[in-house]
């Protein structure tokens, strides 16, 4: 009898143990509830995972009513009313902004939708860049349905990647989650034609990164995607038996690590100022990073676009990529990568983009040697004595800020030329980023 009741006790704890070592795994569970009975975890009522809910969302908001907006006739200073060919010039003053909302608790996902004032965008804009607080929360969502319940506020504005988070009336915690949003967008802006849904403007899905869907789910996603993605640009560029202009000789894929390619990609995404401040040496900033790709697969960072023109996500110029008078752009200068030859959907098409910047090194790294040999038998010694990781630093400075960030004399970053301000940062956060062996 106690042998039976000594095998029932075991069999029980073993029970418990599995059912707490699942527990354990949270990260990848929105919800999940459990009976309890004398302490005992006994069974798992319901558990739905993060990223079919993020996908959910992402569908609702696809098949929802277009957004709506609101223009008006653009003013001269003097208030007279511009016009073009005889018609007023019209200018945005607010628009819709749809919200995917997730209740974790229940697993239900609905959508929401609020009114965004165009001024207030501007003014968070300027906040955000200058790195100012913005204690109003603008800009601020306004619902058109008198007596609303859910509450929306922006906690950190950046258009269709904003972080939002929702309450209702009477509850409280994190109970409710943004799990995408439909974001109003000017076609000008949008380089795939079919996205261009409207006559002047058209409504793209995304989903925004929020402390709510960083898991480590959502993570393992975004490495998954790099991972394939960039193995695929590696074998495009294989297959097609590109060599290396820099290392003659040699194929370029030979030349450069896929890991290196990769913490690029989270480097190009990752703030600057809030990475070198981070408390955790740049963890959360990389993934944040690595939730977006996760979350959004092809479509990370393909609406995104820096002040200078850089976009996609490896952040390549347009002459960088194409530059057909002077033959200088990686499209001509490796004509069988076959690369894209639209010059806005080459740098933002995930494996393409990711080609387009393995070219860019190689080509960046030509000018640089070529420099190393023209400078005498010190500056070859210097560059030939440089390790991997030192290469790949060299690498970093030289897509960031062109071959001149290269100096013969150390091997390092040339604190004296121009745009060193914007380069030595990008140094710095790719060595934090290499330091947390994402990818290994």
């Amino acid at each position: 009898m106690n042998l039976k009741l000594n095998l029932l006790f075991f069999l029980l704890a073993i029970f418990g143990i599995a059912v707490f070592s699942q527990n354990l795994n949270a990260e990848n569970i929105i919800s999940n509830k459990t009976i309890i009975i004398n302490g005992l975890v006994v069974s798992s009522i319901q558990e739905w995972r993060l990223l079919e809910k993020i996908e959910e969302g992402k569908k609702l908001l696809e098949n929802s009513l277009p957004l709506r907006f609101e223009e008006v006739s653009k003013k001269d200073n003097r208030g007279k009313i511009i016009k073009n060919k005889g018609q007023p010039v019209m200018e945005l003053v607010r628009k819709e902004i749809a919200l995917a909302v997730l209740d974790t608790e229940t697993g239900e996902v609905f959508e929401k939708r609020y009114w965004l004032n165009v001024t207030e965008i501007n003014k968070a804009n300027e906040l955000r860049k200058k790195y100012l607080n913005n204690p109003d929360k603008l800009p601020r969502l306004q619902s058109s349905n008198v007596g609303e319940e859910f509450l929306a506020v922006s906690n950190w504005w950046n258009s269709f990647n904003s972080d939002i988070s929702i309450t209702r009336d009477g509850t409280v915690g994190d109970r409710y989650a943004v799990a995408a949003n439909k974001y109003l967008m000017s076609n000008d802006d949008l380089v795939y034609p079919e996205e261009r849904t409207g006559a002047k403007y058209s409504d793209i899905v995304y989903v925004p990164h929020s402390k709510h869907i960083q898991n480590l789910m959502v993570i393992a996603s975004g490495k998954d995607f790099i991972n394939t993605s960039v193995q695929q640009a590696f074998d495009g560029l294989a297959q097609a038996g590109i060599m290396s202009r820099a290392f003659p000789g040699r194929l370029i894929v030979d030349t450069i690590s896929p890991t290196f390619v990769k913490n690029i990609l989270i480097n190009e995404q990752s703030d600057p100022k809030l990475t070198l401040a981070s408390s955790d040496d740049a963890k959360y900033q990389a993934e944040r990073v690595l939730v977006r790709y996760g979350a959004n697969k092809e479509k990370a960072f393909r609406y995104t676009v820096s002040k200078t023109g850089a976009s996609g996500p490896a952040q390549i110029m347009p002459s960088t990529y194409s530059s057909p008078k002077k033959k200088t752009g990686v499209l001509q200068a490796y004509i069988g990568a076959n690369l894209i030859k639209d010059v806005d959907i080459g740098r933002v098409d995930m494996v393409n983009a990711i080609k387009a910047q393995i070219l860019v090194f190689d080509d960046h790294m030509v000018y640089v040697i070529d420099k190393v040999n023209r400078s005498g038998s010190r500056a070859k010694k210097v560059f030939a004595s440089l390790s991997q990781d030192q290469l790949d630093e060299v690498r970093a400075m030289i897509y960031n800020g062109g071959p001149n960030k290269y100096n013969t004399a150390t091997g390092g970053l040339n604190l004296r030329v121009k745009g060193v301000k914007e380069t030595l940062p990008f140094v710095q956060k790719f060595r934090a980023i290499r330091e947390l062996n994402l990818f290994n």
